[in-house]
């Protein structure tokens, strides 16, 4: 499992990617994190992509702001996820 930033992660399936959020729980019966799946992609770009998008969503949904706060904290989270993943060729 790939881990991207924060709580997302990237799991191979026979096509692509799943991707995926840790919700911070453990399974009672195994012991095992609990993730949600966000959807599935076929490259990295498209996983990197999602979580940008998935990101942004959550923030803008548990705050109030102006359209200019919303494309700054875009470019900010763009910026970050581009960050984590300089030397990785995607």
């Amino acid at each position: 499992m790939l881990h991207v930033i924060d709580n997302y992660y990237a799991q191979t399936n026979n096509y692509g990617y799943s991707v995926l959020r840790d919700i911070g729980k453990q399974n009672p019966k195994t012991g095992e994190q609990t993730y949600i799946t966000l959807g599935y992609v076929g490259t990295i770009k498209e996983v990197l992509e999602l979580v940008k998008k998935e990101i942004v969503h959550n923030h803008i949904k548990e705050n109030n702001m102006e359209l200019a706060q919303a494309l700054g904290y875009i470019r900010e989270q763009t910026d970050r996820i581009l960050k984590a993943m300089v030397g990785i060729d995607i």
